[in-house]
């Protein structure tokens, strides 16, 4: 897949990556350029409204603490990158 960048350092992202990676419009994306010249980007969509709903799932079941604060901690390093 083939994106062209613009005079203002813009791309689009080509449909089918933004459907594989599951991206919507105002996602946010961490880039990385590897000492190969490669570039990784990955999203940052997951935000503190991603964890609603943690304590109790839709299974009805209540997490433990410690299973609650691993999730916690799991997407604050991902986050962090």
């Amino acid at each position: 897949m083939v994106a062209t960048l613009t005079s203002k350092g813009q791309i689009t992202l080509p449909k089918g990556i933004r459907d594989r990676m599951g991206l919507e419009a105002g996602d946010r994306l961490d880039f990385r350029l590897n000492s190969d010249g490669t570039l990784q980007g990955r999203p940052l969509k997951r935000g503190v409204l991603h964890l609603a709903g943690i304590a109790k799932p839709a299974d009805g079941r209540v997490r433990p603490l410690e299973e609650i604060e691993e999730a916690i901690a799991l997407e604050a390093a991902e986050n962090r990158g």
